[in-house]
Formats: C-alpha cells, structure tokens, sequence
C-alpha cells in the first residue's frame, strides 16, 4: 500500500515588527527642524522656560506618534509575496509579489549607520522608489532577509549569483567613475542655482545698502535653491561608479546613503540627455534612463519626471561610452538631424533652430531647447503609439507636431513644429519602424529561446543553449 508523499510546509513569519529604533531613525530630521525653529523665535529665546517645554511637548509627541506607527507596522512573508500593513488611523497593505521583484539592496543611510541598522530596497516592477522600501532592520537581519527574498524571487542559484556579482563588483575596477570636483562645479554652474544665487546677492545688496526691509524670510526660498541642488547633487552622487555585472550596468552613488542600481540589458526604453546652456560650453551632459518595469519619479516641486541616472555628469567622450554600452552600435554623432522649417519661428522665436529629429534602424532622436538641450533617444521597438498634433497657430503655418510615446519617464520624444506633410509622413514611416523593430525583436527571442535539437548521438544540447543561461540571469 503507497503512501502519499509528506509535503514539508513553510513556516513563515507572522507579525514581525521592525527595529523599536525605527521612529527615531526616520522622524529625527523633524525634531531637528522643530529646534532650530524654537531658537530662531525671538520670543521664546527670552523665555527659555517656555522653549524648553515647546520642545520637549515636540519631542514626547514625536515618540508617541512614531511609537504608534511602529506599533501597528508589520510585516510577514507569505508563499508568494512579502506583505507590509502599516498605519494606525487609516490602514495601508503593500504586497510585494516574489515575480515582481528585479533586485534587492540592503542600504545604510547616515543615521541607521549609526545604529548598526538597515532598510531593504527592493525594485519593484511598476513600483515607485517607495514602494519596494522596508526599514528599518538590524543590519545582519537586513541581510538574512535579502537572502530569502532573492531565494523565493529568483531561485538558489540566482541568488548565488547575485552574491557573487556583488563580491565580483567589489573587486574589479568600474567602469568610469564621475569627480567630486566635477560634481561641484556642474551644480554651482546650474541654472536652479545661479539663479538663485544671483537674486539671493541681489536680495543681500538691496536690504543694505538700499535700505530695501524686505525681511530675512523672503531670502530663505532663495537659500534653499542654492543649498538643495548642491546638497542633492555632490552629496547624492558623491562616488559616482559605473560598473558590470552579469545582470547589466550597474550604478553606485551617495555619501552618506550609498544607493545602487542595475539597468538590464534588453529592458532600456528610452534615454535622455541634458545639456544647459553653461555646460555646453564645457562640453558636459546629463545622461538618463526609462527603465522598463521601473515608474519615473518626479522631482521635488518639478513636473518633470526623474529616470534612472546613467551619468549624472560627463564629457562628450564619456556620454558616447556610456551610449554605446547601452545600445550597442550607436553613435549619436553619425545620426543625421533635420532642421525645423524656418517659419517656426512665429512659435519659437530663438529656439527654433534646435528644434531637430533624426532616425536609424535603431532608435529614433529628437532635440529641443536652447537654455537647457533635451536630447530624447527612443528605441523603435520600444515604441507605444505614435500621434500627430496640430494647433489652431500650427494650422495658420502649415506645422504639426509628432509625438513618440514610451512608458512612463523622462524621455519626451517630440518633433516640434514639422511641415505638415513632413510630419504626416513621418508619422506613417515611425509607425511602420516600430512594428518592424518589433517583429525583428520577437524573432530574436524566439530564435534563443527554442530548445536546440537532438545531436547525431541522440543527446540534447539544450544545456548549452541560450534559455538556460538567460534563466540564471
């Protein structure tokens, strides 16, 4: 008489809380604020008494509201995901599914650092920076979790691998890496922060020696735009590196919060690259990514959406190399722009001599801007639709507009104020690249994926065959 196989449950964690430190790591910044804006009150710098219990009501009140979200945030794994529940007024439940997962991170900012603590940081196919974030852990925990996490994402193996990259990438030497010094100069020759500077010296003059009283509050703004984009730039890409890795580029960056990121090869949607007016002068560019499965991020008070940074600052040799390791054969320079017609200028008045598209068998360039340079790249088979608008003014002209649609990121892909024939037919012949890029890419992949056949022997070679090395990828 058989018996039926025992099958070994899981035992998963239920209910497992974070560091009792959590709060105080991620809430210290408020009571910092809190200090600094009960010293600067004149009022309450006479009476210590008063700012000493102003203070303290801020401090038992932060650790009571900061106890009550660590109280009621837990977190548990399940047989397919990672589930988060947080929030004690309005309940919120984040589940992470293994399948969606690309890579994991253990991260230290500042702070944990401090404390021996760490936050997991996983990316999350269409999840924001936020979504995939746990935090906060003990920094050894951190890592054990990580471990199971890519066991249960990616399979024993994988996981190994990425271990073993990560050691490798340790040992080997990058690929290019970006100066501090570099990273200085680029954002004190921004515009956000000339700018700023400049209204901030004229502030300074004006309350002086024109006796102008506009207050001290009304030049903090102008402060803030000075200080933010340096601390966000050197401090945030302070050690830039770009290095290689089984699973593609891989990008490390950050002084006290070291944040790494891998762009996959094949899953690159677009690119953008920047160039304000300044740096073109020195020849410097901006250079980022859509990466697909990856949402855009918006900046802080922008509109404008944030991808990944392939270079947060390079020469035009550099940009050219970093092209090229991500779209193999491409040069930019060989691509031939065309030039706006000359009566955009009604609705460009000086930029319109940048307003220039150009295509190969790869990708799809458009550029615009005569102050800050966008330069959007689109891979033909990455294309979604391709649209034709045309305004009431454009009309008049004799212009349209042609718009190449990708997922969502910073690449804005427009050729602006065509001819309309010209347009029109651009319009038919990139609809028509894209389908064929597309047809040519599934080709591709069916070709490397079809089990290789039986040798004279009667063996199978599908060991060697390129599916079983793109599943360990």
């Amino acid at each position: 008489m058989s018996q039926e196989p025992v099958t070994q449950q899981t035992v998963e964690v239920v209910g497992q809380r974070l560091h009792p430190l959590t709060p105080f790591v991620k809430g210290w910044g408020y009571f910092v604020v809190a200090a600094v804006a009960l010293v600067n009150n004149e009022g309450l710098r006479s009476n210590l008494t008063v700012a000493g219990i102003g203070l303290a009501g801020v401090l038992v009140g932060g650790i009571l509201l900061g106890a009550l979200s660590w109280w009621f945030t837990k977190w548990q794994l399940t047989a397919d995901a990672i589930r988060v529940d947080s929030g004690f007024l309005f309940r919120r439940t984040r589940i992470i599914r293994f399948d969606r997962i690309q890579a994991i991170d253990v991260a230290q900012p500042f702070v944990a650092r401090l404390f021996g603590m760490a936050e997991l940081r996983m990316d999350v196919a269409g999840g924001g920076k936020s979504d995939g974030k746990l935090s906060y852990f003990r920094y050894d925990e951190a890592q054990q979790l990580r471990t199971t996490l890519l066991v249960r994402a990616k399979g024993e193996r994988a996981a190994e691998q990425q271990e073993h990259d990560q050691q490798a990438e340790a040992l080997a030497p990058p690929l290019l890496t970006v100066p501090t010094n570099r990273l200085l100069g680029a954002t004190l020759l921004s515009s956000t922060v000339v700018g700023s500077a400049g209204a901030l010296v004229w502030l300074i003059v004006a309350t002086m020696v024109l006796d102008f009283h506009i207050g001290l509050f009304a030049g903090l703004p102008l402060l803030l735009g000075v200080v933010q984009p340096i601390w966000k730039q050197v401090v945030g890409n302070h050690g830039f590196t770009l290095s290689e890795s089984s699973h593609g580029l891989r990008t490390k960056r950050g002084l006290f919060d070291v944040q790494r990121q891998t762009v996959p090869p094949g899953r690159v949607q677009g690119l953008l690259i920047t160039e304000p007016l300044i740096w073109r002068l020195l020849g410097w560019s901006r250079v980022e990514l859509d990466i697909a499965g990856v949402a855009g991020q918006k900046e802080d008070g922008d509109d404008a959406l944030e991808g990944a940074q392939l270079l947060p600052v390079g020469e035009r040799a550099e940009v050219a190399y970093v092209l090229a390791r991500v779209l193999p054969g491409f040069d930019l320079s060989r691509i031939q722009l065309h030039p706006a017609p000359e009566r955009a200028k009604w609705l460009r008045p000086i930029g319109w001599r940048y307003l220039m598209y150009g295509v190969d068998d790869q990708v799809m360039v458009t550029t615009r801007g005569w102050v800050s340079r966008r330069t959007s790249i689109v891979l033909h088979h990455k294309t979604q639709s391709v649209r034709l608008e045309q305004g009431p003014i454009q009309r008049r002209l004799g212009l349209a507009s042609v718009h190449v649609d990708t997922p969502l990121g910073p690449t804005d892909a427009t050729a602006l104020h065509r001819d309309q024939v010209e347009a029109a037919a651009l319009v038919a012949a990139q609809a028509e690249r894209a389908r064929e890029a597309r047809r040519t890419v599934a080709a591709s992949v069916a070709v490397q994926t079809q089990p290789n056949p039986p040798s004279p022997d009667g063996s199978s070679n599908s060991a060697a065959s390129p599916a079983d090395d793109s599943s360990d990828r």
